[in-house]
């Protein structure tokens, strides 16, 4: 379960708002990446895609995690991350639809694991339209990742003039679909979202008019009436109507800086507590462990990038609610090694003394 969405600022710098939702609990980590940096990912019989950093970048990544007594490594490929040209890629859960392309007949060195796919294009490209020809001449395929098995992902990428796209894998084949509302959830493939939005048509902004009836009034009961009726649950189509109506409407901030707090304001209605959403246990394991291991969506983490002049990388995660932003700057992303920090950790309420 995942949600992202982009704002746009009156002075044209774009944001981009995205939540990270996992039935289990995992490890974290900030990846750094700087300019010059050798990258690659993996093929099933050995090495894969291999690229130059052109372009530094940071995201988070998953960390070593342990689960049900299954350790997953600690996985290269960022999640979201956004580089200094001002292009983010994020890869977000598609279940139940994806099916990668055949490996058959395609040389070692174009293929893809899916995590992969975000590292190689914040690493290569500058823009949508840049990802998108990157991707044209890369074949992803069904990686398995311990416990977790194959993951069934889209790749999500917006860029400073505002362009978005999804790339999607089903039937065996690569789809790619411009986004111009900017939104990307979950499940069913992209363009099903797009007609599902029809379903939503007599939603309004605005407050509802009173409505007269056999000499009755009916006024509508406190204020907000205009969404009356807008899904409010965790799926994912009732999530990116969500994510269209409030990051559609939104008042449009001054700048950069104002739209990044407006993200993590709508990111707070896809927010999910631990315990809200639980998944049945799996075939072996009790319902108590399931309940232990906190087996069930949460968000995890959220991020937010700015991907104008100045272009960041921002998150805030479960357990600290503290925003931190990663500027992408000649200083940070310049040269150097690749850095790796946990953000796992918790923070506590400030004392206040008046």
């Amino acid at each position: 379960m995942c949600t992202s969405f982009k704002l746009t600022a009156k002075d044209g710098s774009v944001v981009v708002g995205r939540s990270m939702e996992y039935a289990l609990p995992m490890n974290w980590d900030l990846v750094v990446t700087p300019r010059g940096s050798e990258g690659s990912s993996v093929g099933p019989h050995g090495p894969g895609v291999r690229w130059t950093t052109k372009y530094g970048y940071a995201g988070i990544a998953l960390g070593e995690t342990s689960s049900f007594g299954v350790t997953t490594p600690a996985q290269p490929g960022v999640a979201d991350g956004s580089n200094e040209a001002g292009l983010f890629a994020g890869v977000l859960y598609l279940p139940g639809f994806t099916q990668y392309p055949s490996v058959d007949g395609v040389p070692a060195e174009q293929l893809i694991a899916p995590l992969d796919t975000c590292n190689y294009v914040l690493a290569t490209c500058a823009t949508v339209a840049d990802a998108i020809a990157a991707m044209r001449v890369v074949t992803a395929w069904a990686q398995a990742i311990p416990p977790i098995g194959v993951v069934p992902l889209h790749l999500v990428l917006h860029d400073g003039t505002g362009a978005t796209a999804v790339v999607e894998w089903v039937g065996g084949a690569m789809q790619i679909y411009d986004a111009p509302l900017g939104v990307a959830t979950n499940a069913p493939p992209f363009p099903w979202h797009m007609t599902n939005l029809s379903n939503y048509v007599n939603l309004s902004v605005l407050d509802v008019a009173p409505l007269k009836f056999e000499g009755e009034t009916f006024s509508p009961i406190g204020a907000g009436s205009g969404w009356l009726g807008l899904p409010g649950d965790f799926t994912p189509p009732s999530r990116f109507v969500r994510a269209v109506a409030l990051s559609g409407t939104a008042y449009a901030d001054a700048d950069s800086a104002a739209a990044a707090r407006t993200a993590l304001h709508i990111l707070g209605s896809f927010d999910i507590p631990r315990g809200t959403i639980r998944d049945r246990a799996p075939e072996g394991i009790s319902g108590a462990e399931a309940i232990a291991a906190g087996l069930g969506d949460f968000t995890s983490f959220v991020s937010v990038c700015e991907l104008g002049d100045g272009p960041s990388y921002g998150y805030r995660t479960y357990d600290d609610l503290t925003p931190r932003r990663f500027p992408l700057t000649d200083a940070t992303i310049g040269s150097g090694e690749i850095r790796r920090v946990s953000v796992m950790g918790s923070a506590d309420f400030e004392t206040m003394s008046l």
